[in-house]
């Protein structure tokens, strides 16, 4: 039994083995006989593409011959030989008769029967074919797409190259992926065509779109910020410029400048020089016990009218010409050491009713000397410095002295008040708050030593509500000591200042004979510029030391100028220069200012105060403290 089932086994093999082979025969049988119909359809149609027109008259003659006598093919086996070479095995015969070419050993014998017309045909359009691709390849051998037709049959390959996915983010049906398509393609990671084409091209556009918004956007901002930008720009510039002028440069404007340029009279400037015809300011007990008890005093009257005119005509005209824009405060314009540059106003400190007041009312019966001046220009509505601060700082002396020791005058081209505004705050009683050397005086918690140290809530409450703005006209002046504090007020926006760039606020400050030179005063903020001229006093040494003490004369060189002492103009001209700063020291003193206020303080206090507000307890104490350098 079990032989017969092997036998019956062996049997079905062998049958289902002789079918298996005659279906591959037929198969391949019917696949030559196609691509033998192609080929020779191609073969036409290349031929009418490229033959001339005689040409194509005789292929549509063949092609009509070719339909009047069909064409036979021929199948026949043909023995395998593997050394033989390759030749073609579809073969143009007439009447049946095939041609001379052996067919390939081991392929099946195919035999294509045209018409003599066809095959004449067939010939012509392929030694055409041959010799316009040899000329072709000798004339563009780097471009296989020379002409249009090149590009179309490239085009045609290009398209036949689409796979089925690609296909069907084909979206305008042109054969080709776009980028847009392209990155849809790329979506389709498993190459399914799952995700919808149309959707996602259509997103893709959109983004696109989206992008080239933005960057209209960010050039729009561009467009918006570029007068900002330019203006920063021009700001940093002029500050840089008027500091160079000012401080390198040592422009010095004289009387015959302002004559010669119409701001004041010649009458005018004397006045300045003269003021109240030299008469001396009566001053009483009430002055000196307010400033005592205080810290500052308001002495009504102290020019007249035409004396108050003319000066903001001098203060106006040196903002003009060498003020430089505040980059510190909120004030429009600013200028240190004004009086460094302006002889007019240089001599106009320079009299007794001016010195004499001081020494009596401020400075303990010391001769009065010049340190430095400032002009701070207020626009309405804002206020320049409204912090809390004092002015010890820009006195190059020692800290630990008495408030007698320094002192300041403030004048302000027009009117305010405590209604107002636009003028100074003051609290008094707070110029015994800085140190104890005073009789009366001790350390105030609420002390503020460093101009933008921050108050406590308590501190600025107190001192808001005890704080005094005294009234004044620009007939007026106020005296405080350089320990009080005080701070600007914002001008009330219903009574705008009557000049449109804003009230002009001039401060002379003034050390006493036997205050002690020291260049820098605090940790955190820069030596004031005066303190880095060239023919500066050296450190320890007093004011009055520039005095001859053989002849009671002050030396010409010296910066600090006495004020019951009135130096000539020419004598300003002649040393002028040496109130001044080389180039190596100002850019060294620029550097200096950035990296103790900007770098040590401000910047170092911004990570101190977000670190200690994330860890809930002070962990980070970097930044430089407002407290005095050590006295000299």
């Amino acid at each position: 039994m079990a032989i017969k089932t092997k036998k019956l086994s062996f049997i079905f093999s062998k049958i289902l083995k002789k079918k298996k082979q005659s279906s591959s025969a037929t198969g391949q049988q019917k696949r030559d006989s196609d691509t033998s119909r192609s080929t020779a359809e191609a073969a036409v149609n290349a031929n009418d593409n490229d033959a001339t027109p005689s040409q194509l008259k005789l292929n549509a003659a063949a092609a009509t011959t070719a339909e009047e006598s069909p064409t036979h093919v021929v199948s026949t086996p043909v023995p395998r030989d593997d050394d033989a070479p390759l030749k073609p095995i579809i073969r143009a015969t007439s009447n049946g008769d095939e041609s001379s070419t052996p067919p390939r050993p081991g392929s099946t014998r195919r035999s294509v029967h045209f018409s003599p017309a066809v095959n004449s045909s067939f010939a012509a359009a392929a030694a055409a074919a041959a010799a316009e691709e040899t000329n072709n390849d000798n004339n563009n051998n780097d471009d296989p797409f020379p002409d249009h037709q090149g590009r179309k049959i490239k085009r045609d390959r290009m398209q036949r190259t689409l796979s089925v996915c690609s296909s069907k983010y084909d979206i305008d049906g042109d054969g080709q992926l776009d980028k847009f398509e392209q990155l849809a393609r790329s979506l389709d990671s498993n190459g399914r065509g799952s995700i919808d084409p149309i959707t996602v091209v259509k997103l893709l556009k959109e983004q696109d779109k989206l992008k080239k918004q933005q960057w209209l956007l960010l050039f729009g901002n561009i467009i918006q910020w570029l007068p900002l930008i330019v203006g920063a720009v021009y700001t940093f510039f002029k500050f840089t410029e008027r500091q160079y002028q000012q401080n390198v440069g040592g422009k010095i404007l004289t009387s015959m400048d302002y004559i010669k340029e119409g701001i004041v009279t010649s009458e005018e400037i004397e006045s300045l020089w003269e003021l109240s015809r030299g008469r001396a300011y009566p001053l009483t007990n009430e002055h000196k016990r307010d400033y005592l008890r205080d810290g500052f005093v308001v002495l009504p009257n102290f020019l007249t009218e035409n004396e108050s005119q003319a000066l903001d005509k001098v203060v106006t005209h040196n903002l003009n010409e060498m003020a430089f824009p505040d980059l510190l405060t909120k004030c429009s314009r600013k200028f240190h050491g004004e009086h460094y540059h302006s002889t007019v106003t240089h001599r106009f400190w320079q009299q007794p009713r001016i010195a004499d007041m001081l020494s009596t009312l401020a400075l303990d019966g010391d001769t009065a000397y010049m340190v430095t001046s400032e002009i701070l220009e207020m626009p309405s509505g804002v206020a320049c410095i409204p912090q809390w601060h004092l002015d010890f700082l820009t006195f190059p002396q020692n800290y630990n002295a008495s408030f007698t020791t320094g002192t300041q005058i403030w004048w302000s081209s027009e009117e305010v008040d405590g209604n107002v505004g636009g003028g100074l705050a003051f609290l008094p009683g707070s110029h015994k708050w800085a140190n104890e050397v005073d009789e009366g005086a001790a350390l105030h918690p609420c002390f503020a030593m460093n101009l933008f140290d921050k108050m406590s809530t308590e501190c600025t409450q107190l001192l808001d509500r005890e704080m005094v703005v005294p009234k004044l006209s620009p007939t007026d002046i106020v005296v405080f000591s350089r320990f009080t504090l005080h701070r600007s007020v914002a001008r009330n926006p219903s009574v705008p200042f009557k000049s449109p760039t804003g009230r002009r606020g001039y401060t002379l400050r003034v050390g006493s004979a036997r205050s002690i030179f020291k260049q820098d005063t605090m940790q955190c903020f820069p030596s004031h510029p005066s303190s880095n001229f060239e023919r500066q006093l050296k450190e320890g040494k007093r004011y009055d030391s520039v005095i001859d003490p053989k002849t009671g004369i002050p030396n010409p060189h010296a910066i600090y100028r006495p004020m019951n002492v009135r130096d000539s103009e020419e004598l300003m001209i002649q040393e002028g220069n040496g109130r001044t700063m080389s180039t190596t020291t100002f850019l060294h003193y620029s550097a200096q200012s950035i990296i103790r206020q900007k770098i040590k303080w401000k910047l170092a206090k911004y990570v101190e105060d977000a670190v200690n507000v994330v860890a809930q307890r002070k962990l980070l104490d970097i930044s430089c403290k407002a407290v005095p350098t050590p006295d000299v």
